[in-house]
């Protein structure tokens, strides 16, 4: 799926990043928690896409804390709110959220949501902390099984420190060689989906949000192992201590 409404992606991550971003979280209209929380056109026979964004952390896990306790829990699902309210009000989206308040989900918990919705798009949003201080801006990712390079790696590390990846329940019951052969063919389409959002994700942000060099990188994130759905994790900035 092609996002054809950039400034509406760049004025959601515009609005999470202006500030501590609590504001958002407080006059956000209210959405359901999980099994799978969603707004937007009632669904028909060709339905809007649905996006599933995914707000970093929670609960237990802060992620990166900055200067004043800032947390990245707290700017990732400030900027969920933000980017799921510019997204309805274009009414051209479904949208979703692998959670709505400050709690802790698994990797594999989100993944699972993202398919039980059939969604056309997986948004990840979090934080980065970054040892070489000189660093500032966002990066764009998707999914290889390789890493694009070191700094991609040891993000990926980090983030899947939290939990273990999933496992396509689609495949299950399949014989290992049938299902490697499907699985792997459903991820090469979808990762070339994942490419091509990542890069109008960038174009998006061009001139509006500070980007890191190269920001379109990959590694192999487990968030975004769902061989059915087009994903992307976006590192919005650096946070400091």
């Amino acid at each position: 799926m092609r996002l054809s409404r950039r400034r509406v992606l760049r004025l959601g991550f515009a609005a999470g990043l202006a500030g501590p971003g609590v504001r958002f979280v407080r006059t956000a209209p209210p959405l359901p928690l999980p099994p799978i929380p969603s707004h937007g056109p009632a669904p028909t026979d060709r339905a809007p896409p649905f996006v599933m964004i995914d707000p970093g952390h929670g609960g237990s896990d802060p992620g990166t804390i900055g200067r004043g306790g800032v947390m990245e829990k707290t700017i990732s699902l400030a900027t969920g709110f933000a980017l799921c309210s510019a997204l309805l009000a274009g009414g051209r989206y479904r949208v979703g959220m692998t959670r709505t308040s400050d709690v802790f989900v698994t990797l594999s918990e989100r993944v699972a949501l993202a398919m039980r919705a059939k969604a056309d798009l997986f948004i990840s949003l979090h934080c980065n902390h970054l040892a070489d201080t000189r660093l500032r801006g966002a990066m764009i990712f998707t999914l290889s099984r390789t890493a694009s390079d070191a700094l991609a790696a040891e993000i990926a590390n980090t983030e899947n420190s939290f939990d273990s990846g999933p496992v396509d329940p689609a495949l299950h019951g399949l014989s290992r060689d049938v299902a490697a052969i499907l699985g792997g063919l459903e991820m090469q389409a979808t990762e070339l989906t994942s490419k091509r959002v990542a890069a109008d994700i960038t174009a998006s942000f061009r001139g509006a949000v500070a980007l890191l060099p190269d920001p379109e990188r990959s590694a192999n994130f487990a968030v975004l192992r769902d061989p059915t759905v087009p994903s992307t994790l976006i590192e919005m900035g650096c946070l400091r201590g």
